[in-house]
């Protein structure tokens, strides 16, 4: 018997993976997941799609399964009860073109280090998979 204060993450197909069910925009995906499965704002997520190709041991040839093609990483930012809008949590560095003069022009933090550019998922599509990481 379970315990009913287990917080396992659980859908009616039973644990994740839980699939995108629309892409937003590059940076936004809806997950066919919500508060119904304990999910929670601020969560941690991996996109992804499995390869169209059974990977196989080329030692004994036994089949080790599907690779996992990574989209991208996001956090969900809003929860319904069926569903969650995940984000994008990827961003890269834009250096200044010339630091040392930004810096003789007493420059901000932000200047010296930088912007931080949002970076958009790899291509999503409908069908994508989605795991807590």
């Amino acid at each position: 018997m379970t315990n009913s204060t287990d917080t396992q993450i659980l859908s009616p197909k039973g644990t994740f993976p839980a699939t995108i069910a629309e892409v937003i925009d590059e940076y936004k995906l809806v997950m066919n997941r919500g508060k119904l499965n304990n999910i929670e704002k601020g969560q941690e997520m991996l996109v992804y799609r499995l390869s169209e190709e059974e990977i196989k041991d080329p030692d004994t040839g036994d089949s080790l399964g599907y690779l996992e093609l990574v989209i991208g990483t996001g956090k969900v930012i809003y929860v319904q009860e069926k569903m969650s809008i995940i984000e994008s949590d990827k961003s890269e560095r834009i250096l200044p073109k010339d630091p040392l003069l930004t810096t003789l022009n007493n420059p901000s933090l932000e200047q010296i280090l930088g912007k931080s550019k949002k970076l958009p998922f790899d291509n999503p599509q409908i069908g994508d998979k989605v795991k807590p990481i």
